[in-house]
């Protein structure tokens, strides 16, 4: 292209008398550049018309401007002019890059420059009504009728090869503005490329998937039976051997899916005329589309050199849940460039997929091999095998042959399933007790004997056992005619243990009668193997028509206690005994036992006693026992029967008890003598007897023994209580005849309670210990006793003082009423007329009830008598419910017991007084009713008589 340029455009920096001339290099293929350039076309190779088919994507395509500046042109001038390429044609690049033109010193006048470039502008919108375009502007200096040649690049855009119209164009402008260029002034020169001849950065690929396998297989054993028992080896032909049979069976299951194997190969290839390096990544998806990726890889970059191609490999190995044979699998792969010449950026990028089915693979582990081994275990055990109907023993074992192993033994190569059964002997070396183990193991290998399956230890138990039988075999002496009778029973007890198991025993009776066999056996079977211990222990004699047997002296000479070996091999074995009678008579002894226990020289020291029975004389026969020496001996040898021993019981003691005996007389030792069971037998008799007691009374009064006329009355009961009156067993009295000593004649059995009791007339002091007044019906509270017991052969003694009054205790009503020689008396005893002799003390005119005196005379004594029975005196009536009756009664006893010398206190005197006057008060003289008796006065009246009856009763309670 020549352009003249003639006046200066607008701008001061256009071109004046400048011819210009835009080339390319024109490309028919066989053009390339070195990797670095320089990217400069020969000379001839350069056109102001279409640049060809040869250049392509990513390629620099060199572009020259020659500067003419003719004689017209000023001496020196300085001018700007752009060079322009099409860039964008809506989203299509052309070309995006302007390399900056330098001088080419070899075609350019020697004052040629280098010129001064601008930057890479994009110009929006471009020349052409182009989106855009891409420019640089030079600024050159220039002398006149000089040549200035520059070269410069135009690299073809990733994508070019799409952008629209028919070519792409480069064009000299000059500039019109601040980032703006026009070549209207220039004639819009350009130069083109063809875009249907641009070939694009490729990027092709094909992928593969293929999916292995693992051939499944399963292994197991069984075994029949599963157990081994020899049984119990004392029986009876007994087998030392036993079959079993051991099957390992293999089995062809389904193929397990392996991994997938995926191979993607990727070819970049460069059409350009020098080397692109291209960057690849791969994505590989599962299914037919690019939604779920499996693996990615980053496959790195590579310099293409200048039309060649490369490829780019990505394998992977994806697990089996990726995917199965027929399935399909998908890849993108993406290119990225990089200009290593510019270094300039390469903007987008290209891309390929591919698609692949999983085709199936290798399957591994398609041929498989087995192998088994077996032993055993325990003791005098051992196997032997027959020859398998597959494969082959392993390690020299020949079929048949006892062992305990291990056996080995290989299938060699299975391809499909099957089986083998091992048929094996189990062999027990002798008689014995074992257990043991037959354990067989058989593994499944594959591919680089890798183990598949294993199958076992499976072991069969294997176990024998024994039973002994220990035979007691007894005989009895059957020769003595008084041994066993028609219906005599005779038992015989063993025990039996073993050696080495301290918790075994069994016992074992054997039974003989009368009349039948005389030897007899017990078996004893299911024994453990073991050393056997029999003793015999007993021998029990039943009589006939009892249910009683008693043990009898039977035993074998050589000895009670036998053993027996009954260790295998022996399974049996026999223990005998041959017993005799222990022939002699019964016996008879006796002994005395006293409680207390006598000493020698003691008048009851020796006792007497009578042995009576069959072969005895009538009266029996007698022996003396001494107290406490033992058993003596009585009669001889004694018949068979019933004997009874009797004691001749001496004064002053009790027969306890005699034993043995009969139940119902325990005081009559009895026994019966039966053969053979009491053959030597010594039968004892026991009599035991306590001494009885006495209660002494020692009187004394005043401290002083007992003179002139006084008596003292006493009684032994048993059973008196407060409570109870008991039973009166004696009676006795203490005077000055006997000194006041005096002994119960009733003897007194030791431990059982008695009561002394003594009668304390009214005044009187008793100094007899822990006394109490016994319980009388008719209130007579003039009885006081004692609790005591008595030792074996023991004499309470009693000293017993009386002080006579005054100051002595008083007595109630009861006792005043019943204590008189009147005919009006309330009881029929023999009392002593104490009332009578009372009354005739009281001062007189008497003692005073009210208005009524009483004095000692018989009529006097028969009211008084009615006024302490609390009845009207001239009646006789029963006035209990009126209450001065009931205070006159109190009144009265209270006065006779201050008569009689009773101790008395103020409050008992102010209460006599008052009770007087309130009797005074209403004119009571012992007859009426006194009706007109206010309650006021007989809640008075009730409190007196209450305050004199504690009185009369002894109770502190009446002085307070």
């Amino acid at each position: 292209m020549l352009l003249v340029l003639g006046a200066s455009p607008a701008f001061a920096t256009d071109p004046s008398h400048v011819n210009f001339t835009l080339e390319g290099c024109r490309n028919d293929g066989s053009i390339t550049f070195p990797p670095g350039g320089p990217f400069v076309c020969p000379d001839a190779a350069y056109t102001t018309g279409n640049l060809g088919k040869g250049w392509n994507e990513l390629d620099l395509v060199p572009h020259r401007v020659t500067a003419a500046a003719g004689n017209a042109a000023p001496s020196n001038q300085t001018y700007t002019i752009a060079v322009v390429a099409d860039n964008l044609s809506g989203t299509a690049l052309g070309y995006d890059v302007i390399s900056v033109p330098v001088l080419n010193t070899a075609l350019s006048s020697a004052s040629c420059t280098a010129p001064t470039v601008g930057p890479q502008t994009q110009m929006s919108p471009g020349l052409g009504g182009l989106t855009a375009s891409i420019y640089r502007l030079l600024t050159i200096n220039q002398a006149q009728n000089t040549t200035c040649v520059y070269d410069y690049h135009e690299r073809l855009a990733l994508g070019s090869h799409l952008f629209p119209g028919s070519s792409l164009h480069s064009n000299l402008a000059l500039s019109t503005g601040a980032s703006t260029v026009d070549c209207s002034g220039l004639g819009c020169r350009d130069v083109s490329i063809p875009v249907k001849e641009i070939l694009p950065q490729k990027l092709d690929k094909n992928m593969s998937a293929a999916q292995g396998g693992d051939q499944a297989w399963s292994l197991k054993k069984e075994a029949n039976p599963a157990e081994v028992s020899f049984g119990d080896v004392c029986v009876k032909d007994a087998p030392l051997e036993k079959p079993v049979t051991i099957t390992v069976t293999w089995t062809k299951v389904s193929i397990i899916p392996g991994t997938i194997s995926v191979t993607a190969n990727i070819t970049a290839t460069n059409p350009a005329s020098r080397t692109i390096t291209v960057a690849v990544s791969d994505t590989i998806y599962q299914g037919t589309t690019p939604s779920v990726p499996l693996d990615t890889a980053n496959l790195g970059s590579f310099d293409v050199p200048a039309n060649s191609s490369h490829v780019f490999t990505h394998t992977v190995t994806l697990p089996s849940s990726d995917g199965n044979i027929g399935d399909f699998l998908n890849d993108v792969a993406t290119a990225t460039y990089t200009d290593k010449d510019t270094g300039i950026t390469v903007p987008g990028n290209t891309s390929a997929t591919a698609k692949a089915q999983i085709t199936a693979g290798t399957i591994n582990n398609s041929t498989v091999s087995i192998t088994d081994t077996e032993s055993i275990t325990g003791t005098g055990l051992t196997f032997s095998v027959a020859t398998p109907s597959v494969g082959s023993f392993t390690g020299g074992y020949i079929a048949g042959t006892h062992t305990v192993g291990p056996v080995g033994w290989s299938s060699g190569a299975q391809t499909d399933s099957g089986s083998v059964s091992f048929n094996k002997t189990i062999y027990l070396a002798s008689l014995q007790v074992t257990s043991g183990v037959l354990s067989d193991s058989a593994t499944l290998t594959g591919d680089n004997n890798v183990t598949l399956a294993s199958a076992g230890p499976l072991n069969v138990n294997i176990s024998s056992s024994a039973s002994v039988a220990l035979t007691i075999d007894k005989v009895i002496d059957n020769s003595n005619p008084t041994f066993l009778f028609a219906g005599d029973k005779l038992d015989i007890l063993f025990h039996v243990s073993r050696a080495n198991d301290s918790t075994y025993g069994e016992d074992v009776t054997i039974s003989f009668t009368g009349g039948g066999a005389t030897e007899l056996t017990s078996t004893l079977t299911g024994l453990v193997p073991d050393n056997y211990t029999v003793v015999e222990q007993s021998a029990t004699f039943t009589p006939a028509g009892s249910n009683t047997g008693q043990v009898i002296g039977l035993s074998d000479p050589s000895g009670t206690t036998k053993t027996q070996d009954l260790t295998l091999p022996n399974c049996s074995g026999t223990v005998k005994y041959n017993d005799q009678l222990l022939a002699g008579p019964a016996s008879a002894q006796v002994q005395k036992i006293t409680d207390p226990l006598l000493q020698s020289g003691d008048p009851d020291f020796t006792w007497t006693f009578t042995l009576q029975g069959p072969g005895l004389p009538p009266a029996g026969i007698q022996a003396t026992a001494n107290a406490g020496a033992g058993y003596v001996d009585i009669g001889g040898a004694l018949q068979e029967g019933t004997f009874t021993m009797t004691e001749t019981l001496k004064s002053g003691w009790q027969l306890d008890s005699a034993t043995p005996n009969d139940g119902a007389t325990t005081t009559i030792c009895s026994f019966a003598v039966n053969y053979p069971a009491d053959a030597g037998k010594l039968f004892q008799c026991s009599f035991h007897n306590t001494k009885l007691g006495k209660a002494t009374v020692v009187k004394t009064q005043s401290g002083a023994a007992l003179t002139g006329t006084e008596s003292f009355d006493f009684q032994l009961r048993q059973g008196a209580s407060t409570t109870q009156a008991g039973t009166t067993l004696e009676t006795a009295t203490a005077n000055a005849a006997n000194n006041g000593t005096f002994t119960f004649s009733t003897l007194l059995v030791p431990g059982t309670h008695y009561q002394l009791c003594e009668v304390v007339l009214p005044g009187w002091q008793t100094s007899l210990s822990s006394a109490f007044t016994v319980f009388n019906p008719g209130g007579d509270n003039s009885v006081l006793c004692t609790d005591f017991t008595v030792a074996a052969g023991e004499t309470k003694s009693f000293a017993v003082d009386n002080t006579p009054p005054p100051g002595g205790n008083a007595r109630t009503i009861g006792f005043w009423k019943n204590w008189t020689a009147s005919s009006c008396k309330q009881s029929n005893g023999k009392q002593a007329p104490v009332l009578d002799q009372t009354l005739a003390l009281a001062t007189p005119p008497g003692e005073q009830v009210g208005t009524l005196y009483l004095d000692g005379s018989s009529t006097d004594v028969c009211y008084a008598v009615l006024l302490l029975n609390k009845s009207d005196i001239l009646t006789g009536k029963k006035m209990a419910s009126n209450p001065l009756y009931g205070l006159a009664a109190q009144l009265l006893a209270a006065e006779l017991n201050v008569t009689a010398g009773a101790a008395i206190c103020p409050a008992v005197s102010s209460a006599i007084t008052q009770a007087n006057a309130l009797l005074v008060k209403y004119g009571f003289n012992g007859t009426g009713s006194y009706s007109n008796l206010t309650k006021a006065d007989a809640t008075t009246a009730n409190n007196l008589a209450s305050k004199l009856d504690a009185y009369n009763n002894n109770l502190p309670s009446a002085c307070q």
